[in-house]
């Protein structure tokens, strides 16, 4: 048995949150932003908190929170405290989920006394992880966050050389049937942002949104062998682009609220 991969959107998914949220800077928090990256350009180090697990395995439970599905929502102490031989110093992490790792995060980022490395890593950490908590599986423990649920995805039943799981189909598969490009769905998004107003959904902490993908996880499972095909798509693609949307919107406002003083 192999254990499949675990991001969150995808490479596409993560830069088009950047994308999106850049254009929400200050010039003030994207002054910060240049000083710390060289440039603003977001999109360039979104998924680098994917790039180097690896590395450095210990950050493996930072990019999601495993919130039991038959329970209210968020606890820290039960969800957060994960001991676990697969993930390396996860029996010293009191912190091992990824609520908790974007208000660290942020305090490290927003901290002039702290060293430049530690705040460019810190800075590259919430591009991500605000990305990784608004995908709704990044949420939910069951079956490894639908990891262990294979679907048949638009009549296959393998993706990218293993078998299709409920996953990837939203960390990739839906967002790559829209057919659209990067630029595309970014503009599309902008459009979505302002016919909706989602100004008024960008405030709340962590916790709360990790409980808003933990609900909509519940909404769009799947049980083994389940159909993810055109009807599915339909009905849940604009929970993809909305979830999409308000991590851009959120991400912007955390930077703005962190950098731009």
């Amino acid at each position: 048995m192999f254990a499949a991969p675990v991001f969150a959107w995808g490479p596409e998914g993560h830069r088009i949150i950047a994308d999106v949220a850049r254009t929400h800077l200050t010039s003030s928090a994207r002054l910060q932003v240049r000083e710390l990256l060289g440039d603003d350009d977001l999109a360039a180090i979104a998924n680098w908190a994917d790039e180097i697990k690896s590395a450095r395995p210990e950050t493996a439970g930072w990019h999601f929170v495993d919130i039991p599905r038959y329970t209210s929502g968020f606890s820290e102490e039960r969800d957060c405290y994960r001991p676990a031989p697969r993930h390396l110093l996860s029996d010293q992490d009191h912190h091992n989920c990824i609520v908790d790792r974007i208000e660290l995060f942020q305090r490290v980022l927003a901290d002039k006394s702290v060293s430049r490395e530690k705040r460019i890593d810190a800075l590259k950490f919430l591009v991500h992880f605000v990305g990784d908590i608004h995908q709704p599986l990044h949420a939910i423990a069951e079956a490894r966050g639908g990891n262990e649920i294979q679907v048949i995805e638009f009549g296959a039943t393998e993706c990218g050389g293993r078998p299709c799981n409920l996953h990837f189909v939203w960390d990739v598969g839906l967002i790559e049937h829209s057919a659209r490009s990067e630029k595309e769905y970014a503009a599309s998004l902008e459009r979505m942002i302002s016919s909706e107003n989602l100004w008024h959904q960008t405030g709340g902490t962590p916790e709360i949104w990790a409980n808003e993908s933990f609900q909509l996880a519940k909404k769009v499972w799947l049980n083994n062998d389940g159909a993810v095909d055109d009807p599915y798509y339909c009905t849940n693609i604009n929970i993809v682009s909305h979830r999409l949307a308000l991590a851009a919107l959120r991400l912007a406002k955390l930077l703005n609220e962190t950098l731009g003083r």
